[in-house]
């Protein structure tokens, strides 16, 4: 029934000409222009090529051989007008979940989540720069070196927290 009424709008007039669109989408966000392959190698041992996917469509992505049994790195972002704590509330973690608080220059705020399900690790980071709120998800297999993966996830958030900074997103 909604279809009919709307389409009953407008009393038999021309709606007129569509307003021009931008021929291109704007480039939005992504924490790949922070990080490349030899960072990500150098911090978690992933020999992988980046892959930021489209300027309408960011993702930053080190995914290695399935064989190779190196740690696979994502790491994205969300707008969000609140705080990443007021985030955090809405937001379920594992009950076996390891999270702490570091101290991230250039950050708000952050939070590192660690936990270990069927012997594969997985990390998550967060980072809050105004209402840029990334992410890192590392996904390791066995075997794995959790101090190092969780002092790498620290890295990477230390790393886009400073470009972030630096290029006033999330202001």
């Amino acid at each position: 029934m909604v279809p009919l009424l709307l389409a009953g709008c407008g009393d038999g007039e021309d709606v007129g000409a569509k307003p021009d669109l931008p021929d291109e989408t704007p480039a939005l966000w992504n924490p790949c222009d922070a990080l490349d392959a030899a960072f990500i190698e150098k911090t978690f041992g992933t020999v992988a090529e980046e892959n930021d996917g489209e300027p309408a469509e960011p993702v930053c992505r080190f995914a290695p051989d399935k064989e190779s049994g190196q740690p696979l790195v994502t790491a994205n972002y969300s707008l969000f007008s609140g705080s990443l704590a007021d985030l955090w509330e809405t937001m379920g973690q594992p009950d076996d979940a390891n999270v702490s608080q570091p101290d991230i220059a250039d950050a708000d705020d952050a939070r590192v989540v660690v936990a270990v399900v069927k012997r594969q690790l997985y990390v998550d980071g967060f980072v809050e720069n105004g209402d840029l709120i990334q992410q890192v998800e590392v996904v390791a297999p066995p075997p794995f070196e959790q101090d190092r993966i969780v002092a790498g996830v620290e890295k990477v958030l230390a790393r886009i927290a400073a470009h972030a900074e630096k290029s006033g997103a999330g202001d």
